[in-house]
């Protein structure tokens, strides 16, 4: 791939020196996104929710519109859908995949006329979707996680939803689930590292039995993180009365991300982090944002905003990879359906 800017070309060199990186931030703003629609087969619709960080990525399908038939994991490497299924049970999402390609997610199922909701974590392995071990008294199960090593990092919980417990699925012992230790108790996780550290909903950061917080800022209030990678953290929170994105440094301090915004009712994308510090998220009204729509999208490098991505109206990134690839979706509000799509900067 061929870029436009030092700003695109940080997507895949990696790290500027702290003296280019106003010079990177205002030419990136001429970069040009390229869209590119995946294919799903016969499917009526499909997202990408996750990637390699090498230009392939994963997500779900819906086959068709008809009551029961429910979402399918997805995958697309080199362009090319695979059909994952859906680990034995009514529909699944890919929420995570590792450089190796392999995914990890959530699958799910109710029993109809009963109000039994059941969730059960699953991964890739042997070229099929295998269902990860409860422990003993859970009977619930989701996936938030795979490391580069192949663990599965998640929660459980019992039915009622109580007894919230973060683990890990061991990718050596596929018959083992445990419990983490050192974690805060009850507490959700938000995002996973390739490290397998661990930002949790409070802002705690766990890493290796270790537990910190996340940095402040006077008129800060509710932040909370949504991405981590190589140490570094993307969320949201509320800045003097306004809806804001926030960047966490590797050294844990709060920036706010300038133009940007959020809005959590409507299920579109929030904000995604490469390893490079490379940020996508919801810009603000002043500067093309749809707070009501919850559409249009910026670009911010470690903090500092750098431009517009793509289609302020029409384009939803959902994760950043290493290599300078954007996957996310179009969605189509006279059929309901959306189209899976990957961007790349030119």
């Amino acid at each position: 791939m061929k870029f436009k800017s030092l700003g695109c070309a940080l997507l895949a060199a990696g790290l500027l020196a702290s003296g280019q990186t106003a010079t990177a931030a205002a030419k990136t703003a001429a970069c040009s996104w390229k869209p590119t629609a995946l294919g799903s087969g016969t499917s009526v619709s499909a997202q990408v929710t996750a990637t390699d960080d090498k230009g392939n990525f994963a997500g779900w399908a819906l086959p068709n519109d008809d009551f029961g038939t429910l979402r399918r994991a997805a995958s697309w490497t080199g362009g090319a859908f695979r059909d994952l299924g859906t680990a034995g049970t009514d529909g699944a999402v890919v929420t995570a995949e590792n450089r190796s390609g392999a995914v990890a997610g959530t699958a799910s199922y109710a029993m109809f006329g009963t109000g039994l909701f059941f969730e059960k974590a699953f991964k890739s392995s042997g070229g099929a979707l295998v269902q990860l071990p409860l422990p003993a008294g859970y009977t619930r199960s989701a996936a938030v996680g795979i490391t580069d090593s192949g663990d599965v990092i998640g929660v459980v919980r019992k039915q009622d939803g109580s007894g919230l417990t973060a683990v890990r699925w061991p990718a050596d012992r596929p018959d083992a689930v445990t419990p983490l230790t050192g974690v805060p108790a009850g507490v959700g996780l938000a995002a996973v590292d390739t490290d397998g550290s661990i930002a949790f909903t409070n802002g705690d950061l766990w890493r290796d039995g270790t537990l910190t917080h996340l940095g402040t800022l006077p008129g800060l209030k509710y932040a909370w993180p949504d991405a981590i990678s190589n140490g570094r953290v993307v969320g949201y929170g509320v800045y003097n009365g306004k809806n804001v994105g926030v960047y966490w440094d590797q050294q844990h301090a709060a920036h706010i991300l300038a133009k940007s915004s959020y809005n959590l009712s409507n299920g579109n994308p929030r904000f995604s982090i490469n390893s490079s510090g490379l940020i996508t998220g919801r810009l603000d009204e002043a500067n093309g944002g749809n707070d009501l729509a919850g559409t249009g999208y910026g670009v911010w490098d470690q903090g500092t905003f750098v431009g517009k991505f793509g289609d302020l109206k029409a384009d939803l990134p959902v994760v950043i990879g290493d290599d300078g690839t954007v996957g996310g979706y179009r969605y189509d509000s006279a059929t309901r359906h959306s189209t899976a799509y990957v961007w790349r900067c030119s």
